[in-house]
């Protein structure tokens, strides 16, 4: 009777492919020597890695890695490299969901393992429902995701500076003085980041799905090398068009302002692609310079077109210019948000016109150059965040403004507003000597300091890697130089501050060891509607003798009212902004009665189920309360 030893190695080797690595490690290749043998073959390692873990941090090369000699790297060992730090992230994850106590510090070095930690933390993102822990794992899992997503973001922002540092002449390409040392697509694509959560679309995905189009409208084009640079212009502004790639369908004064319309990851992505006007012109341009055509976004005041130059010394219609314009570039202007035909010069003169501007119309016509794309993106994102903030309509009309997938409004609020911020900071040149511009780059680093304090403690490790070395070199220079403590000293002792915080152990608060007279009515994890606004939020902790007594309370001990109060008051997170910061007293608060699944949650309560984990480990709906994840600090809640 045959056995598997009969079978050839060939044969071994296409079952070892549908056999766990991990058992293949541990048992197969401890069968016999021949096992032993097939379990080391390259092949199969190459297999596994390329099958087992879908990202992979930049410094492996791995792409490349596929493309040279099969022996040239040593799959088995890049496997197990990439399993032992699995099973470390797996088990700093389980310590971030047990306790707080150094928290922070868990979360910064699953973060400096970057892409090779995503794989796990996707896996985390997305456990059953039926898990024990579900809503913590899954936000933590989250949130350490989202701070490697914004290092790569900032990562690619900061490559701005090293172009900045850089000495540049007459002979620069326009290519790379107006890139700035960045692919226009990956600066934009850098916001999706900040809002990309466990979801699809990083930069390099964004750059794919580009490709991808670009390669389906050569394919619609087989006689594209016979055009001139103006016919292939046209022919991408109208296949763009009539595919509905890039505009809104039927914009009103207030769907234009959606935050799915800043992010060019979410046009591209979208079945419907829509994107404001300078998010089309960066599709259009990024799909052109694909194509072998030279395109960039012209920033103009209220629109931005797309203007294709032609190649030095040639028109746009193909014909050879005089000898004396050997260099020059002839140029075109598209509208690819809303229309698939050139834009006549006269018309955009008139446009300027129109508005107010009758002089230097030459020096607006320009192309913009990446770094002022980014800028102006982030203040197109400013407006949304304005837009909804402002707006006097109820919540749920005004959710489809912030929302990017269904229930996660409330997660993208502060990231977004969080992205302008570090954008307002990467993109300033390197020693700037115009006080103005250092004033404003303080004030902005003032106003990150204030955010990722309150939202994003986790980026401690980007805050001291990228904002405190520029904050010493953007100082002014006799603070540079006269100062014994570096400018960035109070950026630095903030940080030292909050990893001080994270590492204690703070005393737990007793209900009894509360005076007899002092009763605590509500607990952690119950859902309250507000009495006086009607709105939902969940208690996530309480005080007595007056909120000053609270540590972490976000209100400085002046900015509290209620310091003298002895009843009880409630730290609590809400439907209206998702914020977890609101203070809220005893008596304004009306705890609601539910029991049964996550269906009987008040609607806003539900779009809070995402960011409840920072504080819960489910729903127990046979109590109808939240499972606190805070037994440290409130032992008996």
């Amino acid at each position: 009777m045959a056995s598997i030893d009969d079978l050839p190695d060939e044969i071994v080797h296409q079952i070892l492919l549908y056999v766990p690595p991990e058992e293949t490690l541990t048992k197969i290749a401890l069968v016999s020597k021949r096992f032993n043998r097939v379990a080391h073959e390259p092949l199969l390692w190459k297999f596994y890695c390329q099958h087992s873990f879908k990202y992979w941090q930049s410094r492996h090369h791995f792409k490349e890695r596929l493309k040279r000699g099969l022996r040239e790297t040593d799959w088995r060992q890049l496997f197990l490299l990439r399993f032992r730090r699995n099973a470390r992230i797996a088990r700093l994850v389980d310590g971030i969901v047990a306790s707080r106590v150094s928290r922070l510090e868990k979360i910064e070095q699953i973060c400096r393992y970057g892409y090779d930690a995503k794989d796990y933390l996707l896996s985390q993102c997305r456990v059953p429902d039926s898990a024990e822990d579900v809503l913590a794992r899954r936000y933590y899992s989250c949130s350490v995701l989202d701070s490697i997503h914004r290092s790569l973001a900032i990562e690619e922002w900061a490559k701005y500076q090293k172009y900045a540092a850089r000495r540049r002449d007459e002979d620069t390409p326009n290519s790379e003085r107006l890139n700035c040392g960045m692919r226009l697509e990956r600066a934009l694509g850098a916001f999706d980041m900040f809002m990309l959560h466990d979801n699809e679309g990083d930069l390099d995905e964004i750059s794919e799905l580009l490709d991808d189009i670009a390669a389906r409208f050569q394919n619609a084009h087989q006689g594209l090398d016979e055009m001139t640079t103006r016919q292939r212009a046209i022919a991408l502004a109208r296949w763009l068009h009539s595919n509905n790639m890039t505009g809104l369908n039927d914009p009103t004064e207030q769907t234009y302002r959606y935050l799915r319309n800043c992010l060019i990851g979410r046009a591209l992505r979208d079945e419907h692609h829509p994107s404001l006007p300078i998010i089309s012109a960066a599709i259009y341009s990024a799909i052109a310079s694909r194509l072998g055509i030279e395109a960039y976004p012209c920033a103009l005041p209220n629109h931005v077109h797309a203007t294709v130059l032609s190649p030095p010394g040639v028109s746009l219609d193909g014909q050879p210019l005089p000898e004396d314009q050997a260099q020059h570039q002839e140029n075109m202007f598209l509208d690819p948000y809303g229309s698939d035909e050139e834009v006549p010069l006269d018309y955009i003169n008139s446009f300027l016109s129109r508005l107010g501007i009758h002089t230097n119309h030459e020096n607006l016509l320009q192309p913009t150059a990446t770094d002022l794309i980014v800028m102006r993106t982030a203040q197109n994102i400013r407006a949304s965040f304005t837009s909804f903030r402002t707006n006097e309509r109820p919540l749920s009309q005004l959710i489809p403004m912030i929302e990017l997938n269904r229930g996660d409004w409330a997660r993208n609020l502060q990231p977004a507003l969080y992205s302008m911020i570090w954008a307002s900071i990467m993109m300033v040149p390197v020693l700037p000597e115009n006080d103005e511009v250092r004033w404003d780059w303080q004030q902005d680093v003032g106003d990150l300091r204030t955010y990722f304090y309150e939202y994003f403690p986790e980026d401690c490790w980007l805050v001291e890697k990228y904002v405190c070395p520029m904050y010493d070199t953007f100082a002014a220079p006799a603070r540079r130089h006269g100062d014994r403590e570096l400018p960035s000293k109070r950026v630095r002792d903030q940080i030292k501050e909050i990893r001080r915080v994270d590492a204690a152990v703070k005393p737990p608060r007793r209900r009894t060891e509360l005076a007899a007279d002092v009763k605590v009515k509500y607990r952690v994890g119950q859902v309250f509607r507000h009495k006086r606004y009607e709105y939902h939020g969940l208690i996530l902790g309480w005080t007595v003798g007056g909120a000053s007594t609270w540590e972490d309370n976000p209100f400085s001990p002046t900015q509290r009212p209620w310091s003298n109060s002895t009843q009880p008051f409630y730290r609590c997170m809400v439907g209206t902004d998702g914020s977890d910061h609101h203070v809220i007293a005893e008596e304004n608060i009306e705890v609601v009665e539910l029991r049964g699944g996550p269906e009987v949650l008040p609607p806003e309560i539900k779009d809070l189920m995402p960011m409840a984990g920072k504080f819960f480990k489910r729903w127990d709906g046979e109590r109808g309360v939240f499972v606190s994840n805070l037994k440290e600090l409130f032992p008996e809640d």
